[in-house]
């Protein structure tokens, strides 16, 4: 009887991982559940395609060969069976089964396996200060959020923006607004210097630099304390000064998924 191998997750390790099954284990029944409909994208582009150095979402979708690597291409030139929109619910792991259920019509379906892998991956942190769930507050994780955020950007907007963290992701995004969309940009960075932990002071000097020269405004040593707005966000508040903002973008980390 063919092996069953289910894999929650379809994003980066997931399809990694069912196409390696697939190749050891030609005879396996391979599955991969996803939770959203777009999956095996290089999360790593998202600014690039806020920024419009990547037209087109399905670029971040694309193999080598110009193939979108969507629900079709894995069954058909894979082998391997996807369930988009579909959400794990629960893992029966004595049973060997989990329960997935479908997030547009909520049916339910019980999925036997006999080797699980579990590729959920990460969320984004959110910091836990007032005025966090504002409207127009984004957090950087996956096509959906880069889809909003260009989306607001291109239909003229948003004339300020906010990203809290100067990690490489809220960088590229601040360098995507400021540089290419012409938007005020400024950073908070809680640490004394930008890519904190990843390179030295003066490497950080040189990075610094270069964002101001392009019209981004660095506030590092300094905290958001409270996001601020009526129906949506209009300021963030630090424990120096204020900044007017239309949109915030938290890039300030991640946790993993439970």
């Amino acid at each position: 009887m063919s092996e069953n191998i289910v894999i929650i997750g379809a994003v980066a390790l997931g399809p990694k991982a069912a196409c390696r099954l697939k190749r050891l284990k030609p005879e396996a029944n391979v599955v991969m559940v996803d939770q959203t409909d777009l999956i095996s994208y290089g999360g790593c582009g998202i600014p690039y395609f806020v920024s419009g150095d990547v037209s087109d979402i399905g670029q971040l979708q694309s193999t080598s060969f110009h193939m979108l690597r969507d629900k079709k291409f894995f069954q058909d030139a894979k082998g391997i069976e996807v369930l988009t929109n579909t959400r794990a619910v629960s893992i029966d792991r004595l049973g060997k089964k989990v329960l997935v259920r479908n997030v547009v019509d909520g049916k339910e379906q019980i999925l036997p396996y006999d080797k699980l892998v579990l590729a959920t991956g990460s969320r984004p942190r959110r910091l836990s200060i007032p005025g966090a769930e504002l409207p127009g507050v984004f957090t950087v994780s996956n096509l959906h959020d880069a889809e909003a955020i260009k989306a607001e950007v291109a239909e003229g907007r948003v004339n300020k923006a906010v990203v809290i963290g100067a990690g490489a992701i809220g960088l590229e995004m601040a360098e995507a607004l400021a540089d290419l969309w012409g938007v005020e940009t400024s950073v908070i960075e809680v640490a004394d210097q930008v890519l904190p932990g990843v390179v030295s002071p003066g490497i950080a000097r040189m990075v610094r630099h270069h964002l101001e020269e392009n019209g981004v405004s660095i506030y590092s040593a300094e905290e958001a304390v409270r996001i601020e707005g009526a129906e949506k966000v209009e300021r963030v508040v630090m424990k120096g000064s204020t900044l007017d903002a239309d949109m915030v973008i938290m890039a300030v980390g991640v946790v993993p998924h439970g």
